[in-house]
């Protein structure tokens, strides 16, 4: 099925935060998983155009998620963190960016106390984790709840927006931009036939369609007249390689590309199949369809944002468990991913052609 992902507004207050003095703009303090920071992009997207002309987005991130943050055209400076923590040379570079608000995206202790640290004089975030001795103003704490989501994560970072604001409950967002070069030396063009598949998710095996399936609908592409490129870290080069053994033919690119470079690549192929991963959500981000596959987590959570996508998700009764591997035995061990055949993600995949 198509994704479209379900943005609702709370009934309960938010604090209206009036800003007399933004001084040079606003610190948002990013958060720390691929997945996630995609996810918040249209929220700070609209926090951009909250900040008053003449003023800067400043975006504090870890180093290796830095390049995602350049990408974004509306985004001013891009400081990376080196470490874990913000460091004292980090913390002199925001003061001279001289940002009069700050936002804080995750739900962390540690992330508030990087933003408290810069003394950045007004600081907006989430109550709870002893945020709030570092906070000047505070929403309630992000609920959790077991089972299926009632609406995306997107919607509760559009809350966090809107404390400075009015905003719009919409997914929309200006695409990455990205260099083509690392695409155009491995041969990739969009157009040309590529589908790309990435058979990883960090959160673990639960998330994983096997990579027999995937191998499968690499041979089925490529019967067809489709190229096929594999993608990934360094985790899913056996998995690459057990697919790139059944269609030899596959260029193998897994544990092999730099974040920017995997950014290029995805931004270049015509379709990409992916599990529920950081992959999937920067392929939609960078306007790339594809077909996600969602075995042990919940699409209406955390479905990809931008680019059109299909999803296909487990009808088995555990499904979602949230587990990173299957408690269960025999048969029914991973049965949210083993129901799901290649026959049905490339009945998907043509759909989007």
């Amino acid at each position: 099925m198509e994704f479209k992902p379900i943005l609702q507004r709370f009934s309960r207050p938010v604090p209206q935060v009036q800003i007399k003095r933004w001084y040079n703009g606003l610190l948002l303090r990013s958060t720390n998983w691929l997945g996630d920071l995609l996810m918040t992009l249209p929220a700070a997207y609209q926090l951009r155009r909250q900040i008053p002309e003449g003023c800067g987005l400043f975006v504090l991130v870890s180093k290796p998620l830095a390049a995602l943050w350049r990408a974004c055209p509306w985004v001013d400076v891009v400081i990376p963190m080196a470490h874990k923590r913000i460091t004292g040379s980090e913390i002199r570079l925001v003061q001279r960016l001289w940002p009069g608000v700050a936002v804080v995206m995750p739900n962390s202790f540690g992330s508030a106390w990087d933003v408290w640290r810069c003394r950045t004089p007004v600081r907006i975030g989430r109550a709870g984790r002893m945020r709030s001795l570092m906070l000047t103003h505070t929403l309630p704490c992000w609920p959790r709840q077991p089972g299926r989501a009632e609406m995306h994560q997107l919607s509760y970072y559009l809350e966090l927006a809107s404390a400075l604001g009015e905003v719009e409950l919409t997914a929309e967002c200006p695409p990455l931009q990205v260099s083509a070069e690392a695409a155009e030396k491995a041969g990739i063009h969009r157009g040309e036939g590529w589908l790309a598949l990435a058979p990883g998710a960090a959160y673990g095996p639960a998330k994983q369609w096997p990579a027999a399936n995937f191998a499968t609908l690499a041979q089925r592409w490529h019967q067809r007249g489709g190229r096929v490129v594999l993608l990934g870290a360094g985790k899913e080069i056996g998995a690459a390689r057990e697919i790139s053994r059944s269609c030899p033919a596959a260029l193998n690119l897994a544990g092999q590309t730099s974040l920017e470079e995997l950014m290029s690549i995805l931004a270049n192929v015509d379709l990409l199949v992916a599990n529920d991963s950081g992959a999937m959500h920067l392929a939609a981000a960078l306007g790339t369809s594809g077909v996600a596959i969602f075995g042990s987590t919940d699409p209406v959570a955390t479905g990809p944002l931008g680019a059109p996508w299909r999803i296909l998700a487990a009808s088995v009764a555990c499904s979602p468990c949230f587990q990173r591997e299957c408690p269960l035995a025999g048969a029914q061990q991973y049965a949210c991913l083993h129901e799901i055949r290649p026959e049905a993600v490339l009945d998907e995949l043509l759909q989007l052609l």
